[in-house]
């Protein structure tokens, strides 16, 4: 049996602010595991978007991809 699945991929740019807290200078320095994070997305401006047609096989793994549309 054949299913179908539609695949969204979105593209576009992103203004964001990213806070990170660390428990020494140098950790921060580094930029390894921070103790929190928070990001703020202060812009968002999607550019393209695109729809796939995926079939998926019932009982198989194997998927075949049909068609694409665009939008722009």
């Amino acid at each position: 049996m054949v299913m179908s699945n539609i695949i969204k991929t979105t593209q576009g740019e992103a203004q964001f602010r990213l806070k990170e807290e660390f428990i020494t200078e140098d950790d921060a320095i580094k930029g390894k595991e921070p103790l929190e994070s928070d990001v703020v997305i202060d812009e968002l401006k999607i550019e393209n978007i695109k729809y796939k047609l995926k079939e998926v096989l019932k009982d198989d793994s194997r998927s075949e991809n049909l068609e694409t549309r665009e939008k722009t």
